[in-house]
């Protein structure tokens, strides 16, 4: 049975998305959840535009994802922590404290689970973070955590 989805369903397919499913699992599942629609001719037309508008969409992110990457890649971000004697850190940087650092630096303000760290940065000293803006846009930038000034 065709059906377009209206809103994104995991393992099947996004919103807008014309898919063909087995009867029971539309007539069962998809249609009383007003998860989807049976596929029409009016329908598949706002299908389609709903499709244009999601590329016009992803075009936009893409472009936005290239402009942060620009100004980060070969960045160096820099935060200061509070430090013990022998030059270890009271507490680990937190991912939102990078998110942080990487709006003052930047101007752009990301999503803490866009930040990936391999570790938690416990020390003083350079780190490598990847920076995550899309499926297809991963860079990796780097971190120095320096000691805090009394």
């Amino acid at each position: 049975m065709k059906l377009i989805l209206n809103s994104d369903v995991k393992s099947l397919g996004r919103k807008g998305d014309v898919v063909d499913v087995a009867k029971g699992y539309a007539r069962n599942y998809l249609l009383p959840k007003k998860l989807a629609m049976v596929a029409t001719a009016s329908n598949l037309k706002f299908a389609e535009k709903l499709q244009e508008k999601r590329e016009m969409q992803a075009q936009a992110n893409d472009e936005l994802a290239e402009s942060i990457k620009a100004a980060l890649a070969d960045a160096k971000i820099v935060i200061s922590q509070n430090t013990t004697d022998e030059g270890t850190l009271y507490a680990a940087v937190s991912d939102e404290q990078i998110v942080d650092a990487i709006e003052t630096f930047s101007g752009f303000r990301l999503e803490t689970e866009q930040v990936v760290t391999d570790n938690q940065v416990k020390e003083i000293g350079l780190h490598t973070i990847s920076v995550v803006l899309g499926p297809d846009t991963k860079f990796e930038t780097t971190l120095e955590v320096i000691p805090e000034t009394k």
